[in-house]
């Protein structure tokens, strides 16, 4: 595991000539690409070049080799899932993300969780339309094997962007996981502004989409957005409200979302008109209640969660009321800590929930 104290001595050590947190972090994405030799798009391409000029101002000292040497030995070159690469971003560059974008990275094992409630569908176009570290990709590539499928990655933050390439890329080479029959696709894109932009490749993507799964960032405000949101018409003006209209656009009929959303859009009373659109459009099939603390590990805050999964309304449903059967479910337990005083954590209700033949039949997976 990699510990606080190595990423403090990486951190000095780079001080030393005036370099911090993206530089820093740019110089280990060239450590990772240069070990696992890497097929870089052009956009990674760049951000590796500069990394590449940074290291090679710290690693002339013979001091900092020393030092250095053995942590590219012991915490990059075995990191062949690169989980090391998102704690080293979330130290490094954590608050930018956390501050700019308004959200935190899903935990591993959430994200594994989630994706189960997607049914594999040979040449299903899925996407994260705020990737973050890729976290959710990165699960399917894994679950999904060689089911044709293609995956899109986009983020506001061209950082994560490179990040989530990065990390797929690196898992699909060394862990032979990523088939010729999975294919990707990146990009760089504020979802929020995509009514200003008929030219943006996300717009493009408008009643194709088979899946999505994402973690939105919590509480940005919005002040525009397109005409055609009945959310925003309605009243609501913050990001993970919004959310659930830009995939309404995105997915084909009985196209699936799986989202994580902020506790309070499910149980607050100022939401009830959103709920009621969200009933409206879309087929209701589950609601999981999550612990508080699901973020602890990877963002230290409280921030409560559910996750929520919406069937987009095909022709069976589209000019009924009714809505299929739904999964309404809380979970205490999700195999991590969920504050300072948990360490090891053995179980995992969401795990246990996935295995329930009702929940298996309702999901469709």
């Amino acid at each position: 595991m990699l510990e606080v104290k190595i990423l403090k001595e990486i951190e000095t050590i780079f001080r030393q000539f005036g370099y911090e947190g993206e530089d820093i972090f740019n110089a280990i994405a060239y450590f990772y690409a240069n070990i696992f030799s890497i097929k870089m798009s052009q956009n990674l391409t760049k951000i590796i070049e500069k990394g590449e000029i940074i290291s090679q101002v710290v690693l002339k000292d013979h001091i900092n080799q020393q030092i250095i040497s053995p942590i590219i030995n012991n915490y990059i070159q075995p990191d062949k899932s690169a989980n090391n690469l998102t704690v080293f971003y979330q130290y490094f560059l954590g608050k930018r993300f956390r501050d700019i974008t308004g959200k935190f990275f899903t935990p591993h094992k959430i994200a594994a969780s989630m994706v189960k409630m997607l049914p594999i569908k040979p040449h299903a176009l899925i996407i994260d339309p705020t990737c973050g570290c890729g976290t959710f990709l990165q699960q399917i590539s894994n679950l999904w094997e060689n089911i044709p499928c293609h995956l899109i990655a986009n983020d506001v933050d061209n950082m994560l962007v490179c990040l989530t390439e990065l990390i797929l890329k690196i898992n699909h080479k060394h862990q032979q996981k990523f088939k010729p029959d999975i294919s990707l696709s990146l990009f760089t894109e504020n979802i929020y502004n995509y009514h200003d932009s008929p030219h943006q490749q996300i717009k493009s993507l408008y009643g194709k989409i088979d899946y999505i799964i994402a973690n939105p960032p919590f509480s940005l405000p919005i002040e525009n957005f397109s005409s055609t949101s009945e959310l925003f018409k309605a009243g609501y003006r913050n990001s993970d409200a919004l959310f659930i209209d830009l995939a309404f656009e995105l997915l084909k009929l009985d196209g699936r979302l799986v989202t994580l959303l902020p506790h309070s859009i499910i149980s607050n009373k100022e939401y009830e008109k959103l709920r009621q659109i969200v009933e409206k459009n879309w087929l209701l099939t589950a609601i999981i209640t999550l612990p508080e603390g699901v973020f602890h590990t990877t963002a230290n805050t409280t921030t409560r969660a559910d996750i929520i999964v919406l069937d987009k309304k095909g022709e069976e449903y589209r000019d009924q009321q009714t809505n299929k059967q739904t999964i309404f479910a809380n979970v205490s337990s999700i195999g991590i800590p969920l504050n300072s005083k948990q360490k090891n954590v053995a179980t995992n209700d969401l795990e246990t929930l996935l295995q329930n033949p009702d929940i298996i039949s309702t999901l469709g997976i």
